[in-house]
């Protein structure tokens, strides 16, 4: 019992310590992608970004893929700006009182992009979401999502950008607003507050991560008999 409390004790110990010395990269600007007007179902994709330690997307790479949202997502996250990642160094050799030097370094980012179907409830065509590649443990992995739902009241169609700040323990601590389209912020808010992840790690220690979402949501199509 008590070996027990000394090691949960110094494992969270560890992840504080990580957490202090880790600042995950943040967008800085950024565009969305434009809903497909030619998809008849909804989909969900999931990008990596390889960000540079100047804020610079070097690549981005589908881990999960839903035609013909993919293309387009990758396009429009492929010309993101961040501010980059940084960590401390020299750490050890600094004095007792003086600021921590922190510099800047490669990152990994998840996006997720979710858009809903053209319709209310019934099902719609379209190909079902395929996973690509696992994706890198230095970012967060969903392992539980929901697809926000359209709002009864709201008409036209809109794609909302969300900053998600997930915990290391996987919860959703924090969504903010980073491009608004109104009425549909706040069920995207609701939607990803439930969301749950296998948290990010650096050096195999977890730390809390930014994760940027995009929902889409499309107009409704009413069939008629």
């Amino acid at each position: 019992m008590f070996r027990a409390f000394v090691f949960s004790a110094f494992a969270l110990l560890m992840v504080v310590q990580q957490e202090a010395a880790h600042i995950p990269a943040r967008l800085r600007e950024g565009r969305v992608p434009p809903i497909p007007v030619n998809a008849v179902g909804g989909g969900e994709v999931r990008v990596e970004l390889d960000v540079s330690s100047e804020g610079v997307v070097t690549r981005a790479t589908p881990i999960r893929d839903t035609p013909p949202f993919t293309e387009l997502v990758t396009a429009a996250t492929r010309d993101w700006k961040f501010f980059s990642a940084r960590k401390v160094v020299n750490a050890d050799g600094a004095r007792a009182g003086t600021p921590m030097a922190r510099a800047a370094v490669p990152s990994h980012v998840l996006v997720v992009a979710v858009f809903r179907p053209p319709a209310m409830n019934n099902p719609t065509l379209g190909e079902a979401p395929k996973d690509l590649a696992s994706g890198s443990d230095a970012m967060p992995s969903p392992v539980s999502t929901t697809i926000p739902p359209y709002p009864p009241r709201a008409f036209g169609s809109g794609v909302v950008l969300l900053e998600a700040r997930v915990s290391a323990i996987g919860s959703v601590e924090d969504v903010g607003v980073i491009a608004s389209a109104p009425p549909f912020d706040e069920p995207a808010r609701d939607a990803v507050r439930q969301w749950r992840f296998r948290p990010a790690k650096v050096e195999g220690i977890p730390v809390s991560a930014l994760v940027y979402v995009i929902a889409g949501f499309r107009a409704p199509v009413t069939s008629k008999h």
